[in-house]
């Protein structure tokens, strides 16, 4: 049964409002490798990549699913750069998944405002 099944739904509805794609466990990766999950709304606006990432801890041993990170990324791609400049911030870091889920209206509205307001100067 997945972590995820009692937030998807909020995750998929703001995914359908911010015009981006729902990404469930790195789809495209090969199956040996898919192995926690993770959420992701990703989309483009301004030419900025946008992401809202929950995600397990990464740790040096391999991944971590006891604890988790809310993450809110954007990052300009101008096809030139070596560097893309980017903007991130970590809204649950290193905590039990109990309190992405019970905390989820409130990370989701934060990441919406956090993102929806970012421009290319804020990355620069």
């Amino acid at each position: 049964m997945s972590k995820f099944k009692n937030i998807d739904s909020k995750l998929s509805d703001l995914a359908n409002k911010l015009n981006g794609r729902l990404t469930k466990d790195r789809p495209s990766y090969p199956k040996s490798l898919r192995t926690f999950e993770e959420r992701r709304i990703d989309w483009v606006e301004n030419d900025i990549m946008k992401a809202i990432i929950i995600q397990p801890n990464f740790e040096i041993n391999g991944v971590n699913s006891n604890i988790w990170n809310f993450i809110n990324l954007a990052i300009y791609d101008d096809g030139f750069s070596i560097s893309n400049p980017k903007w991130m911030k970590i809204l649950v870091d290193q905590k039990d998944f109990s309190f992405v889920e019970d905390n989820i209206d409130n990370l989701l509205l934060k990441s919406e405002e956090n993102l929806c307001n970012i421009s290319v100067s804020d990355l620069l």
